[in-house]
């Protein structure tokens, strides 16, 4: 007996040693959980306990947590954070579930499915016939149980593929780069397999390929390919079916946002074509001029006077076939169009002289005329093929004319013009029948300063808005001489009498309008989580956006209501000069205010300028901020990208992402590059739209 209360009294005094060492082990993985901000109670606690954190900032703790491998502990599920206004991180008390809640249902289920079976037992062993058909709709019933678990497998397992990793990664890279990739690549196959058709059609043919050789077969097949990109290169640049192409289920297959892009590699095919042809025809005119000397020679046969359609008599004029005949004149003229066009398309002359573009660019009209003219001599005895290729969609791109041109000829009565710091030109004008969507673009016309120039500018106001108007950089000759007849004195803020005058209303339709236009910036609206990137002036698609969205608010007449379908959006504007913010800040500071629309929002302000020796004093103890004048703080510097795209794939585990951006090429890249690489990472779907600045 007292060997067995010994045996017991050892057990017992083990049993407490291990209870000891077992609190001991939960109270250590309590304090490592709050260290990294996890609660392990029912009740949510915030994220990070400093609330002033800034946004970059918090990376460093999103890295600890998910590098620092510490078990999940069984009573509770790891909270999603989200980011509020002002830079708070916290969880939200809908998500922080514990597992144990959970349980506990589950077993009070299965209780009462124990209670209810054994009434069914009670009933059968009083009733055979009622256990016979209870035992058949058990067997219905389990088999339509073993059903709906086989359709639910199938269903996870294709919600498993479907938000996989690695089906997001190619899902993401085929809707960046895949679908261009292969248009491309399609698109190139079809002028080589174009041209190899015309190659060996031209290599057979007779005594003309073997008297003037590979240059003639080379220039022929470029000239072929000259007539397919002639007719292609026009559909990329038919706006309003392209604006009516992005409402429809085609914009979800083909990549429209880059159809400038394909315009490019038609003009860069053409380019290509162009020194292939040319070069080949020197060399065959050369060989031409020497063989007109074997007319006079009865022993030796001349190949140019035989099957060729030239006139000999003209010979022996060397620069006839060059600079006298019908292709030599069309040919050359079409050369220097093509160069022309060219040159002034580069970015360096486009940016600051956007007119100079504009009108050498409309230089194709003459293109496609000498196009068509350039084989009418008929060289070759053929008749002539190009108005063949492009006869289509030259009647395409001749209707979108005909339809910009009578929308364009109404005009808009201009209501205010009001010039902002940082050169900044904002045009209010009154809105008669013009409907568009938040990121939509249209063209502007001043035709006291150019009756046929029009130039493009992004819609900064609202649909809900009682005006329509744009916010113009004041970089170019156009919008300098805009601006000095809108603003002779040069003061900011002045507002021209005729402008505020009721009686001088036929002074005020001084400018014409046309659009709108679709842009990249319009599909916001397919996305639940927005990231929205500015830099400098290329905020404007994003103004429109942010009005609309504070305008659907505004109309919700119940504080309870929410009706936008938009979770979060974070609003990223970087500039280099301070004055820059000023134009936008006042909506801004509207939607800080708005306590619905503030919830989603998360503004980001980065200032890449120096600053003076004033702002250092202000910055320290400002409640506001004194460049911006909003709660939100700016930041200095540039925005690092890896850190945020970082931080946002954390954030919203297993959902869409629309990045959007607008500015210039240099930031854009590094934005698609980072968009790239985190894309599918926590299963965070990023898409990435550019809007073409």
């Amino acid at each position: 007996m007292n060997l067995n209360k010994e045996l017991e009294l050892q057990e017992f005094q083990n049993q407490e040693q291990q209870q000891q060492q077992q609190q001991l082990q939960d109270q250590k993985l309590d304090q490592q959980y709050k260290d990294v901000g996890i609660s392990t109670t029912n009740d949510p606690i915030p994220y990070s306990q400093d609330d002033s954190k800034p946004f970059i900032s918090m990376h460093e703790e999103l890295k600890n947590l998910e590098f620092q491998n510490l078990p999940i502990p069984p009573t509770i599920q790891t909270p999603k954070v989200y980011r509020n206004t002002n830079n708070l991180v916290h969880s939200k008390n809908n998500i922080s579930i514990p597992i144990s809640l959970s349980q506990e249902n589950i077993v009070k289920l299965d209780k009462v499915d124990i209670e209810s079976n054994d009434q069914i037992n009670s009933n059968n062993t009083n009733n055979d016939d009622n256990n016979n058909n209870n035992n058949n709709n058990n067997n219905i019933n389990n088999n339509n149980n073993k059903n709906n678990i086989k359709n639910n497998e199938k269903i996870g397992l294709r919600n498993k593929i479907f938000k996989s990793k690695i089906f997001i990664k190619i899902r993401g890279w085929w809707w960046h780069r895949g679908i261009a990739t292969y248009i491309m690549l399609f698109y190139i196959a079809l002028n080589l397999g174009v041209g190899v058709h015309m190659f060996y059609n031209m290599y057979n043919h007779n005594k003309i390929s073997e008297f003037l050789g590979l240059s003639f077969c080379f220039s022929r097949t470029a000239a072929r390919l000259i007539n397919l990109n002639s007719a292609v290169i026009l559909l990329p640049v038919l706006r309003n079916f392209l604006s009516w192409l992005r409402g429809t289920i085609v914009n979800n297959y083909i990549p429209i946002d880059k159809h400038l892009n394909f315009h490019k590699l038609c003009a860069f095919m053409l380019f290509c074509c162009t020194i292939i042809h040319c070069v080949g025809h020197y060399i065959s005119f050369k060989k031409i001029n020497n063989d007109v000397a074997k007319i006079n020679n009865p022993n030796e046969e001349s190949i140019a006077g035989n099957y060729l359609n030239i006139d000999i008599g003209v010979f022996p004029d060397e620069k006839y076939l060059f600079f006298k005949s019908v292709p030599g004149i069309t040919g050359h003229i079409m050369v220097l169009i093509f160069i022309l066009m060219f040159t002034s398309s580069m970015w360096r002359i486009r940016r600051p002289m956007f007119e100079i573009f504009w009108y050498v660019h409309h230089l194709f009209i003459p293109y496609y005329i000498l196009l068509c003219f350039h084989g009418y001599s008929k060289i070759l005895k053929k008749e002539p093929q190009s108005w063949m290729w492009i006869i289509a969609p030259f009647i395409l791109y001749s209707i979108e004319r005909l339809i910009r041109i009578a929308r364009g000829k109404k005009t808009v009565i201009l209501e205010k013009a009001i010039m902002h710091p940082s050169k900044v030109l904002e045009l209010r004008m009154k809105r008669e029948n013009f409907n568009f969507k938040p990121g939509q673009y249209l063209f502007l016309n001043c035709p006291a300063i150019a009756y046929h120039e029009w130039h493009p500018f992004t819609i900064t106001s609202a649909p809900d808005d009682p005006f329509i108007s744009v916010h113009i950089n004041i970089v170019g000759n156009w919008t300098k001489k805009l601006f000095r007849l809108l603003n002779p004195d040069n003061k900011l803020g002045v507002i021209q009498e005729d402008l505020k005058s009721t009686q001088t209303r036929g002074k005020r339709r001084i400018l014409k309008i046309d659009g709108p236009f679709g842009a990249p910036a319009e599909n916001f609206f397919k996305y639940r989580n927005l990231v929205l990137v500015g830099a400098g002036i290329g905020v404007t698609p994003f103004s429109s956006i942010l009005r609309h969205l504070k305008n659907q608010n505004d109309k919700q007449t119940n504080a309870d209501e929410n009706h936008l379908k938009i979770k979060k959006i974070y609003f990223i504007w970087i500039s280099r000069q301070k004055n820059s913010f000023q134009w936008f800040t006042d909506v801004l500071a509207e939607l800080e205010n708005d306590e619905r629309i503030d919830s989603i929002l998360e503004i980001h302000i980065f200032l890449t300028g120096a600053l003076e020796l004033d702002d250092y004093a202000k910055i320290k103890n400002a409640e506001k901020c004194h460049i911006t004048n909003l709660h939100t703080k700016t930041l200095f510097g540039r925005p690092n990208f890896r850190s945020i795209f970082n931080q946002i794939t954390q954030l919203h585990q297993r959902e869409k992402v629309g990045v959007f951006y607008c500015g210039n090429k240099t930031l854009g890249k590094n934005i698609t590059k980072n968009c790239n690489k985190f894309n599918a990472k926590n299963n965070c779907h990023l898409i990435f739209h550019k809007e073409n600045f």
